[in-house]
């Protein structure tokens, strides 16, 4: 009877392929080959023979060329073959004769039978643990009834035979992915402009503790992403401007985020090698979801919250796969073996505490505590943890976590008692229960934004993860390989449903989890619709580079030119021409050439090849845009024409010791108030009390009221192409010009 592969997080795992003994055989020379049959000890031979499983004997035979192994049996000298029959123990060739009749006879049948030609056969599918991998020498396809007598496309040698060549590939593929939208433009409105804001104010002051913005303090998340973007900023400020020094960061957090996603897919299904397709189509996966495509490069919070999201699941799935893969077999374990399992456990805690205290500093208590919840699910599920190990592992961990969980907090609360309470209480208990929300904002759209925000933006990661539980994963429900990213992240939705403040990054913590469910998905889907999503993305991420290009020239061109983009004028000012930047076109024209010379090879990725198709599309689409056609968004999105034409103003009629008060300025135009001019506002309730002679008023268009005491009219601007917001300036001394309109 066959044995039944073992599952991959236990030891002796049985699934690996076994058609290197053809490969070998079909390679070697004949004279070596029977040298080799000579010099063998009997008795390393016969221990062979009788390791040997049927399954894979049959495999290898079937896997073989007959013409070969004809070829092989014909040529061997009498003496070796006999003396390997002879060095055979009787009693165990009987067992294995007796045990596989089938198998003798066809050993027997195919030694006396002359040589034939090979007949064509199908491709066989890839063993468990055997798939195969960008960085592994090509496979020979010769006979392939797909292959049309080639044996893999030109690029795909490329990639595969060169290892230095797959790491520069992969190391390109990666800055493609980050860089555009990270560098080369101003804060943007939201979530940069204010924590630029603070990190500036850590950079002026030395300040580390409270949080401030713009003179005001800010305690709505802690500091972790604004310890780290500061020290970017301090230390590449000098060669970058501070702004992109200081997103920087957010580079950082996602290249740990896909290092600890690549980790855990590749301990997930044993891969043996990191260019292992299913650890890259797991990578793809994340890489090219919506919602990460969409923030990663955003100088903000959130990213270091998805790392730290990250590395504390990659902690806690090895330390749950160390006990599994060990369970019952402690006392039987050699030194090695147990050296090996305390490595496991340790490193597995120390990066469940460091995750955990990552995504403490970064955002709160809300991931913490989904991590706890996951864990007390881990104790439930599995009995092997509820030992003293996996207690004592949770203590390194919550060793490690101590240092991130308490030395910030004690410090803030050393400062300022009232802060923290506004911090712990009003932005992480209220933001929840929604008694903050009308003071902070944010309040949650509708009762299903959760679904419609995973359904949409959280593609293909969310629905591919979906699709694997519907189509059979549940039933395995206790592997961990399902269970942990399913119970993760499905708390954490919940909570997040059940939150009254929500946006769609709050998803982010959850989708690198959810890519190794994702990878499960894939690859339940139907062979046809792999072809079909690939066709797909080509085509769709194929127009979007086109469109970038043909908006591109057209922006590049006199203003009057550019009435065909209309549609655009509605978020872009269509009365700007894009100034000619070599190192952002080269870049763009790389990514495209790029993209173009990766899409052949993607057809022979066989069940990934929509993945990475998907991919690699919405890294040039969203390269393209970044780099072609950031300089028109910059302009629109940017601050800085807006407050430099203010300060340009004031140069002439600013006093020293004169200060500017501030009515509505909201927590995203004051930072870039005081970055641009070097005012730091005064916020102010009532005009009349102020002692300042200068007044800012942000509101918006349609409500435009004049400020209540002596105060008339300096400056007005807005954001080009911002139809609904409006910075007005105001004076109080009598001996003012005429108003200037900086719009």
């Amino acid at each position: 009877m066959q044995e039944k592969p073992s599952a991959p997080w236990r030891n002796g795992n049985a699934a690996a392929a076994v058609s290197a003994p053809a490969g070998v055989v079909d390679s070697a020379q004949q004279a070596r080959v029977a040298g080799l049959i000579d010099s063998a000890p009997q008795a390393r031979v016969a221990g062979l023979i009788d390791s040997a499983q049927q399954a894979h004997m049959t495999g290898a035979i079937d896997s073989a060329q007959q013409a070969h192994m004809a070829s092989l049996i014909d040529n061997a000298p009498q003496a070796h073959m006999a003396g390997l029959i002879d060095s055979a123990e009787h009693a165990r060739s009987a067992d294995l004769a007796a045990n596989s009749p089938n198998t003798a006879q066809a050993l027997t049948a195919e030694a006396a039978a002359p040589a034939r030609p090979a007949k064509p056969s199908k491709p066989h599918a890839p063993a468990a643990g055997n798939e195969p991998t960008i960085g592994s020498p090509p496979a020979d396809h010769s006979n392939d009834s797909n292959s049309n007598g080639n044996s893999r496309a030109p690029r795909w040698h490329a990639l595969s035979a060169s290892r230095p060549l797959t790491y520069l590939i992969a190391l390109a593929i990666l800055c493609a992915w980050l860089l555009p939208g990270t560098l080369g433009h101003d804060p943007w409105k939201q979530d940069e402009t204010y924590t630029f804001g603070i990190v500036q104010h850590m950079l002026d002051t030395g300040d580390l503790v409270v949080p401030t913005n713009a003179g005001q303090p800010f305690v709505e998340k802690p500091p972790v992403y604004d310890w780290v973007a500061a020290g970017l900023a301090w230390m590449f400020g000098r060669y970058l401007p501070l702004h992109d020094a200081a997103r920087l960061a957010s580079a950082l957090f996602a290249g740990l985020t896909v290092y600890y996603t690549a980790r855990v897919a590749r301990r997930a299904v044993n891969a043996p090698s990191w260019f292992d397709l299913r650890v890259i189509g797991t990578l793809a996966l994340f890489g090219g979801t919506l919602v990460v495509v969409k923030h990663v490069h955003d100088m903000m919070t959130d990213v270091a919250l998805m790392a730290g999201a990250a590395i504390g699941f990659c902690g806690l799935f090895e330390l749950v796969l160390a006990h599994l893969r060990y369970d019952g077999h402690q006392e039987r374990l050699s030194a090695h073996a147990a050296r090996e399992r305390r490595h496991a456990i340790l490193s597995g805690a120390a990066m469940f505490g460091a995750g955990v205290g990552v995504s403490f500093l970064a955002k709160g208590l809300f991931v913490p505590l989904v991590f706890g919840a996951t864990v007390c699910a881990v104790l439930a599920l599995y009995p092997v943890c509820r030992s003293r190990s996996f207690a004592a592992a949770l203590g390194v961990a919550a060793l490690v976590c101590a240092p991130f969980a308490l030395i910030w907090p004690i410090c803030f609360y050393l400062r300022s008692e009232a802060l923290l309470k506004v911090w712990l209480w009003d932005n992480n208990v209220g933001r929840f229960f929604g008694f903050s929300v009308a003071e902070l904002g944010s309040e949650s759209e509708s009762r299903l934004f959760v679904l419609r925000t995973v359904l949409s933006v959280g593609f293909p990661v969310a629905p591919l993860a979906l699709a694997a539980l519907g189509g059979g994963a549940w039933r395995r429900w206790r592997d961990p390989r399902v269970a942990l990213p399913a119970i993760f992240a499905g708390v954490g939705f919940a909570v997040l449903q059940s939150s009254a403040t929500i946006r769609e990054l709050y998803i982010l913590p959850f989708i690198a989890p959810l890519a190794l469910l994702a990878m499960q998905g894939v690859e339940r889907l139907p062979p046809r619709l792999h072809v079909v999503w690939d066709m797909a993305s080509r085509v769709l991420f194929g127009s979007v580079a086109a469109l970038a290009w043909i908006v591109w020239s057209i922006m590049s061109s006199p203003a009057n030119t550019h009435a065909s983009l209309h549609r655009l004028g509605r978020w872009l000012p269509l009365d700007w021409v894009l100034p000619m930047k070599p190192a952002l076109i080269a870049a763009a024209l790389l990514m495209t050439l790029g993209w173009l010379w990766l899409l052949p090879a993607f057809k022979y990725a066989g069940k990934w090849r929509g993945v990475l198709s998907w991919c690699a599309g919405a890294i040039v689409a969203w390269g393209l845009v970044s780099t072609l056609l950031l300089p028109w968004l910059d302009y629109a999105k940017s601050y800085r024409s807006v407050f430099e034409n203010l300060g340009a103003a004031l140069s002439a009629q600013w006093n020293d010791g004169d200060c500017m008060a501030s009515v509505g300025l909201g927590e995203s135009e004051a930072p870039m108030l005081d970055y641009y001019t070097d005012i730091e506002h005064q916020p102010t309730a009532n005009p009349r009390t102020t002692e300042c002679t200068w007044l800012i008023v942000e509101s918006r268009r349609n409500n435009a009221l004049q400020p209540t005491g002596d105060w008339r009219l300096f400056w007005s601007g807005a954001r080009p192409g911002d139809t609904d917001e409006l910075l007005r300036v105001f004076v109080r001394t009598p001996t003012v010009p005429a108003a200037v309109d900086g719009r």
